[in-house]
Order: structure tokens, then sequence, then C-alpha cells
């Protein structure tokens, strides 16, 4: 017989793994959405203090109590809920309920509810299209080494849940002092973007920045990889075909290309579609290639001069002979600083595949990139995590809160070794 998770009070982890035996147990629903929506309703019940999230008298006086917090919400934050009436019977719900009102949210680690929420989206959307959630010690580190400022337009275009976007602005309110709510707001109104194809996601990563202390976060559904002179082409979804550059011309004043690109692109699937393939160098006249490949055009596409990217990629992209095209493109487009080789444990439970970041620097209007320069190699030995996907947390460690400091892996290391490089090379970002 399966064993039930308990609920502790405290340790929302607990509450996860209940919360989804709870929504899968008796009412066959969209355990994403139900569990979704709750997690809302009570993120907006603490936020505006009306402490009305608690099991009432009677099952339908909390069905109503709740659907009336999620109209709310739905009104505060645009793009969050798709709908306000939960699908679950009033008996069902309040039984969840009264496993929620238990714990404050508010509270938590924010690692903790990131964890959280790649967890339901993972498991409802995301393996089998090959993009998998990139853990967030591992965004930790790509942040960590490109130091994104406040004075730089910061982008993810394949944002998924948000996670690059999330610790990019925990980076800068850490080490710029951004504490106040206007400045914080004000940087991610203007600064920080993200784009992601994915409906779920995009939702569970507006929601995660109103967490953060954002709440007017520019996270955009839309299809990353669709170009301008592409319109037209894609036309019988029923949707916009909206692309990142009309987004920018509308909403970004004498934008001239993001200075940082931090992203984890989708591992699967091929684009096969001619038209579509006839826009991107990389597709090398081919008749289907890699969604990563395009990635990399794309993203370099969208820096500025100068602009640098750190980028999460399978290992074949690296070492394999039919991706030398590749490498040759790059070499001529940007600087290569570093390569970083991931362990084989890091996408697990997901998939062995083994992956490694590109840190690149585009090249400046004028100059020329040097024939030969140094190129700063590193692999890391431990990757934070066991061949079943979990954690390796440190033995001092009890429960997991924050993933750089709690997790066994070695990328500060790296993250030393890489500054000193820069120092070496008299490579400066600013």
């Amino acid at each position: 017989m399966a064993k039930r998770h308990q609920n502790q009070q405290g340790n929302l982890e607990s509450l996860f793994l209940r919360m989804e035996e709870l929504v899968l147990a008796n009412s066959g629903e969209d355990e994403f959405e139900e569990v979704f929506k709750l997690l809302v309703a009570k993120l907006w019940d603490e936020q505006s203090q009306q402490s009305k999230f608690y099991r009432y008298s009677t099952d339908e006086a909390t069905f109503e109590a709740i659907a009336k917090l999620m109209r709310e919400a739905k009104k505060k934050w645009s793009g969050v809920l798709n709908e306000v009436t939960s699908k679950l019977t009033p008996e069902h719900l309040s039984i969840c309920v009264e496993a929620l009102s238990r714990h404050r949210i508010s509270n938590e680690s924010l690692d903790v509810i990131d964890s959280f929420f790649e967890f339901i989206v993972s498991k409802s959307v995301k393996g089998a299209k090959g993009q998998y959630f990139t853990p967030r010690h591992v965004i930790e580190l790509c942040v960590r080494i490109l130091k994104p400022s406040s004075g730089e337009k910061i982008l993810d275009p394949a944002c998924g849940s948000g996670g690059f976007l999330l610790h990019t602005l925990k980076f800068i309110k850490q080490h710029e002092k951004l504490d106040n709510e206007g400045e914080i707001q004000g940087f991610c109104s203007e600064k920080l973007w993200g784009f992601d194809i994915d409906a779920k996601a995009t939702r569970v990563a507006k929601a995660l920045m109103i967490l953060a202390g954002d709440g007017s976060s520019n996270i955009i559904k839309l299809n990353s990889l669709l170009k301008p002179e592409m319109i037209g082409l894609f036309s019988n979804t029923g949707e916009p075909n909206l692309t990142i550059e009309d987004v920018c011309r509308s909403l970004i004043k004498r934008h001239k290309g993001f200075d940082v690109i931090l992203t984890n692109p989708p591992f699967a699937g091929e684009i096969r579609e001619a038209s579509f393939l006839n826009c991107y160098k990389l597709a090398n006249k081919k008749s289907r290639i890699e969604r990563d490949v395009l990635f990399i055009e794309r993203c370099l596409e969208l820096l500025r001069p100068g602009g640098r990217l750190a980028i999460v990629l399978p290992h074949n992209k690296f070492a394999g002979k039919s991706f030398e095209f590749l490498r040759q493109w790059i070499l001529r487009k940007a600087r290569i600083l570093a390569v970083i080789g991931l362990g084989r444990n890091t996408f697990m439970p997901h998939t062995h595949q083994k992956a490694s970041i590109l840190i690149l620097k585009k090249k400046s209007f004028g100059k020329s990139i040097p024939s030969d320069y140094n190129i700063f190699f590193a692999i890391t030995e431990k990757d934070g995590k066991n061949s079943k996907g979990q954690f390796v947390l440190h033995k001092s460690v009890a429960r997991l809160e924050n993933t750089w400091e709690d997790i066994d892996h070695d990328f500060s290391e790296v993250v030393e070794g890489f500054e000193t490089f820069l120092k070496q090379e008299n490579i400066d970002f600013e």
C-alpha cells in the first residue's frame, strides 16, 4: 500500500505532496490547475491580509469564500489565473483548503515555493517536450557568472517558470541593496523580460515574480523563435503572432538589444517548417533542425553588440561532429568566454542527458574577435544531485531552503575560477 504523505505544519514540502494526493484522489481534474488556483488564492489572502482562507462551517461556504479570493486575485494579478472557479466539489475543495490553511506561503523561502512550482509544471507539461526545468543552483551559477546589474536589460527567451528571472532579481537585490518596493517594481517593469511559448509556465512565472515583490513582470506568452519576417506564415493558431521585436518596439524606449540573456532552451524537438527554417542561417539549408540550435542564433540576434549570454545546451552541441558548423558560426559572431560541463545527474529525474553552460560575449561594432584567445573551461565534479534526481544536501542541512547554500555542489569554485580568468584576460563586463 502506498505511503500517505503527512501534512506537517510549517513544512511546505510535505504539504505539496499531500496536496497532490488530495487533488488526484477523488477529483480526476487537472492537478496543476486545481492546486495552482488554490495556491494563488492563498497567496492573495496573505498579501491582502484578509485571513479568509480557511475551512468554513459548511463546504458550500468554503467554496464561495475561496472563489471570491480567486476572483480578486485574477483582477489584481493579470495573466496568472485563467479561471476563478474550482472544478473540485465543495467537499473535496474544503479538504484541500483545510490542509493548505495550516501554512503561510509568504513566510517560506522563495526557493521552496519555486521548487514546488517546478514540480507541478514539470509533471503536467514539460518532460515530454524536452523542456526540463533548470535546477536552481545551476541557474544561480549562470547568474553569478554573468553578474547582471540593475542598469541592464535582461532577457530569458525560454523563461519557463521564471527561474532565471527570479534569481537575477535576487542577485541584484543582494548586491545593489535594491530593497525599496518602488525600485524593485521599477527594475522589473523596465529591465527584466521573460518569454515562453507554454501558457502554464508563464502563469507560474508571473506568480513567482509576484512572490518576489514584483506585481507587473514583463512575462509574455509567445514563440520566441518567431521573427518579424515570419509574420503571416503562421496565422492559423487563432492567436496574435507577436514577436519579441514587436514587444520591445512597443514597450521599451530606444531599445537596441538586450545587455544580458540567461536561458535554457528546450533540449528536444525539431523545427521542420521550410518557411521557418529559411529565416535562420543555422538551419544550414537542412530540412529539419533542433530547436536549441535556433535559440543560439536567436539569442545572439537579440543581444546588443558587446552583450553577454549564458545558455545551457546538450553536450552534442559542444562535441558532436555534425554540429561543427554551429561552433564555427558562433566563433564568427561572439567571443567564447567559458564552457562549464555539468554532471550527468543534473537534469535527473527527467533525463541523463549531459549538458554544459556556454558563456559568450557578442562581437561589438567595429571590433574584431581575436583569432586566438583563451577560454575558461571547467567540469563540475559535484553536481548536487544523486542518480535519482534528488538534491544532495550538506550533512549539516536538515531541510532545503536556499538551493545555493544548502546543496552539496562545487559551483562556488567555478565562479571563483572564472572571476580569476576575467582578471587575467583583462575582460570587463561594464
